[in-house]
């Protein structure tokens, strides 16, 4: 699988412009030789977002197959290369979500997650409901999951998909400055644990929220780095084979040493997470 990560620099709630910089970069990206098989956006790619804009997510919110869906379907079609489309805003039966889409080589969208981890702390749940899917999405190359930004930090999510099957999860992103610490070290313990690739693609720029750490990764299931950016706009290319993660696996049989019924015994957290949780 040969994967091109569009590094953007996001213009805060201006579609178009941003809409311009990505066509540029997917043009770019599949001019080189060894075009990519799929590209990877980041979240909220086409708006960028704020506390504020949560606060009046229904001027910014699209509905299913919007302007922003569609440009990303057309593209895939155009150049016929797979898209994992970042994040987009969107209305579903009346409840807005933080979704991403996973577009096939046709344009045809085969699947999506709805980012199941808001950020309270910064109003995300103000605007979007949260999502609840697990599913695994089937490619031609090999079965992933999907998490959005503040997912990373939470381990369950990418056990459960390494439990269902997945051989690489893809993450999209606004991961913002001073914790590119925390998310090369997240994303590196996500592979490790569950011993599987781990594609993300993060912003950089900035908006009224701060500023973007950048430093889009490819990393293996024994947590090397395929690739990486900087802080800077840029393509990150790499390339990975799905079926090296039954190395690791092979070697280091940790599905089989879980201790699934162990792991339900109450913990008191009353001092930790405070008496209300």
């Amino acid at each position: 699988m040969k994967i091109a990560l569009l590094q953007t620099n996001i213009h805060f709630l201006e579609p178009e412009k941003n809409y311009k910089n990505v066509e540029k970069l997917i043009e770019k990206a599949m001019k080189v030789e060894n075009k990519p098989d799929i590209l990877l956006l980041p979240e909220d790619w086409a708006s960028g977002f704020s506390d504020k804009m949560f606060h009046e997510i229904e001027k910014h919110v699209e509905s299913f197959n919007g302007p922003s869906l569609t440009f990303l379907r057309e593209k895939a079609k155009e150049y016929k290369v797979w898209i994992v489309g970042g994040s987009i805003s969107v209305k579903v039966n009346g409840d807005n979500y933080n979704t991403t889409y996973v577009i096939n080589r046709e344009g045809e969208i085969v699947g999506d997650y709805s980012k199941m981890h808001l950020y309270s702390d910064m109003d995300e749940d103000v605007a979007y409901k949260h999502g609840e899917k697990t599913d695994l999405i089937e490619t031609e190359f090999g079965k992933i999951g999907l998490m959005i930004c503040y997912d990373i930090r939470f381990c369950e999510l990418p056990k459960t998909y390494a439990l269902k099957g997945a051989e690489a999860i893809f993450v999209v992103s606004d991961f913002p400055n001073p914790r590119v610490d925390h998310w090369r070290t997240l994303l590196r313990a996500r592979a490790i644990e569950n011993q599987l690739f781990v594609v993300a693609c993060n912003r950089v720029g900035e908006s009224p929220m701060g500023t973007y750490c950048g430093h889009s990764i490819i990393i293996d299931p024994w947590g090397r780095i395929v690739a990486e950016g900087t802080d800077q706009q840029e393509i990150i290319y790499g390339e990975i084979d799905l079926k090296e993660i039954k190395e690791p696996r092979d070697l280091i049989h940790v599905f089989n040493h879980r201790r699934p019924t162990s792991y339900h015994e109450l913990i008191k957290t009353e001092g930790v997470l405070g008496k209300d949780e």
